[in-house]
């Protein structure tokens, strides 16, 4: 059921992006592509390695409360081997996040799954709070339909609980919750209750970050916000290397931000057709030139893929020698 489902949610999404590409017009894109230079493109890489060194010293700073002496080199790669994952896992952002868990280099897979967890919550935390800015800065200064400020309300208000929720049950227990949860909705994984003791285990390097660890938990968030801002700064050169006009780095933060609305359908392959339409959409309410908004997204799908298959050939580096168990 759920193949049939993503297999319907993918064609979709192929339908949408051939649609855009057919309104807006395949000269008209390409005549905007060609206006990269190899230096511009180059700058871009630099920017996008630049992200992908912040993701991985966020990571690094949570593991390293677990365990020290850690190779950045190393969880670099397994970082790109997720984001390679993630590019063709149905699951969007968080698919590619088991393969890190396996491929880093750990004592116990425990504390991999532990410091993952930490740094997605953290991760989110920032974007939420970074996408509550736009939100803010749209309803203030531009005239929207009462329809669509309810969209943006209703979408920062629920991710905003939904975090709230997770983050107080990782303090308590998150693992142990899932699992009493679903033994009370009648559902049994045989595997987990197996090894409750090693769940719990888990579950408890997880509150204890958030316990002892504050100031860490502060660092990486702001590490994240920074990350936010250098995202930002991707995606404003890379509206001048295309020749758009009349776009602010306001413009582009608000561009950064609300584009990942994007992100709230995990079983669209690589958010395909969704992540195109929702910055069109985007252009199209901040009254710029749509086509430069596709062409955006064009050329930072392009970025992702270079550095997908970067992860994918680093992937033959970190992978284990021997197997280890999950838990």
């Amino acid at each position: 059921m759920k193949k049939k489902i993503v297999r319907v949610s993918a064609l979709i999404g192929m339908v949408i992006f051939a649609y855009i590409v057919y309104k807006i017009g395949p000269l008209q894109i390409w005549d905007n592509i060609k206006k990269i230079t190899l230096i511009n493109f180059l700058i871009l890489m630099f920017l996008r390695l630049l992200y992908w060194l912040l993701r991985t010293i966020n990571w690094k700073s949570i593991f390293e409360q677990y365990e020290e002496n850690t190779s950045l080199f190393h969880m670099c790669i397994a970082r790109l081997c997720s984001h390679a994952v993630s590019q063709l896992n149905p699951s969007a952002q968080v698919g590619g996040e088991a393969a890190r868990i396996f491929l880093v280099r750990s004592s116990s897979k425990k504390i991999s799954l532990a410091s993952v967890i930490v740094d997605k919550t953290i991760e989110f935390i920032t974007v939420i709070f970074f996408t509550i800015i736009g939100v803010a800065i749209v309803l203030t200064r531009i005239p929207i339909p009462g329809k669509l400020k309810i969209l943006f309300i209703g979408f920062v208000v629920g991710a905003t609980l939904f975090l709230l929720f997770i983050l107080s049950k990782q303090k308590k227990g998150l693992f142990n919750w899932l699992v009493h949860l679903m033994g009370k909705m009648k559902i049994r994984f045989k595997f987990l209750e197996r090894n409750m003791e090693k769940v719990q285990e888990t579950d408890k390097h997880i509150s204890n970050f958030y316990q002892k660890h504050r100031l860490v938990f502060l660092k990486v968030f702001l590490l994240y916000s920074l990350l936010m801002l250098l995202w930002t700064a991707e995606v404003h050169l890379t509206l001048i290397f295309i020749g758009a006009t009349g776009i602010s780095f306001l413009d582009s933060f608000l561009i950064t931000t609300l584009g990942n609305l994007a992100f709230i359908f995990p079983l669209v392959p690589a958010s395909l057709g969704i992540y195109e339409v929702t910055y069109v959409a985007l252009f199209a309410l901040l009254g710029k030139e749509t086509d430069v908004g596709f062409t955006l997204v064009l050329i930072r799908r392009i970025l992702a893929l270079i550095w997908a298959g970067i992860g994918l050939v680093g992937m033959l580096k970190v992978t284990p020698k021997k197997p280890k168990k999950f838990l």
